[in-house]
């Protein structure tokens, strides 16, 4: 799946993107120049591994001055240039919480045994928070902070973002359609739209973006070598890059 992202959108931004993985890896260390932190967290989907991830997350973000924390995971294709102008409608020096929700309900969870209830974004379609926010979130997020309080939540770090943001810190959900996950029906999505998204998604092979010949004038890769559809995507976006000069789909 990195492949995909080192390819195309990791190098619109790449002194800004930072891969938190789960063990050492040299290739990948020296593709992305040093940009990968070895969470030393483990490797399932379970709450324990995620967690810990989001907290070194935070933890690695702490260390900057940047004005914004997003995190995407592996499947997100970033446009990077609308991610910028998206973010710059916002003001940073405030409190934000940007992105899309896939429960629509309110949450519930149990906290220090107080039932509580709180709304949180699909991490897997992408999430911001600005450092104005993420500063207030350091008493349970900070240097393993943030895992002890999902483990007390017992939800998923997406969750925990959430019920920390909207219920501890009382700060609203700004919700955005411009950002997508794989639990979408990719393939319903209008490609006349895909310029202006700030992430798209992939499920492949079979849940994934329609983009062809007779959706775009661009270079459309064939789904042997473009089964994420992330290069035909990233052409369609910036035509003139050397990769969009190979021939298309056939």
């Amino acid at each position: 799946r990195l492949t995909f992202i080192i390819n195309t959108w990791f190098n619109q931004a790449k002194d800004q993107i930072f891969f938190v993985t789960d063990d050492d890896d040299i290739d990948l260390h020296l593709k992305t120049n040093g940009h990968v932190v070895n969470s030393h967290c483990g490797n399932t989907h379970e709450l324990q591994d995620l967690s810990c991830k989001t907290g070194k997350e935070y933890d690695l973000f702490m260390t900057t001055n940047k004005k914004w924390w997003c995190h995407f995971d592996d499947d997100n294709y970033v446009n990077i240039n609308a991610l910028v102008k998206f973010l710059g409608t916002f003001n940073w020096q405030e409190d934000f919480y940007i992105g899309r929700r896939s429960v629509t309900r309110k949450f519930g969870g149990v906290f220090h045994k107080k039932y509580v209830k709180f709304i949180f974004a699909t991490g897997g379609a992408g999430v911001c928070i600005s450092s104005a926010l993420a500063k207030k979130m350091s008493p349970w997020c900070k240097n393993g902070e943030f895992l002890k309080t999902s483990k007390h939540l017992k939800h998923n770090d997406d969750c925990t973002l959430g019920f920390i943001i909207t219920n501890l810190l009382k700060v609203d959900l700004t919700l955005t359609k411009l950002f997508h996950s794989h639990l979408e029906t990719l393939d319903t999505l209008n490609p006349a739209s895909f310029s202006t998204q700030v992430t798209l998604a992939h499920g492949a092979p079979d849940n994934v973006i329609i983009i062809n010949n007779n959706t775009t004038n661009t270079t459309v890769f064939n789904t042997d070598l473009d089964p994420s559809r992330f290069y035909s995507l990233h052409c369609l976006i910036f035509p003139g890059l050397p990769m969009c000069k190979i021939s298309s789909e056939n």
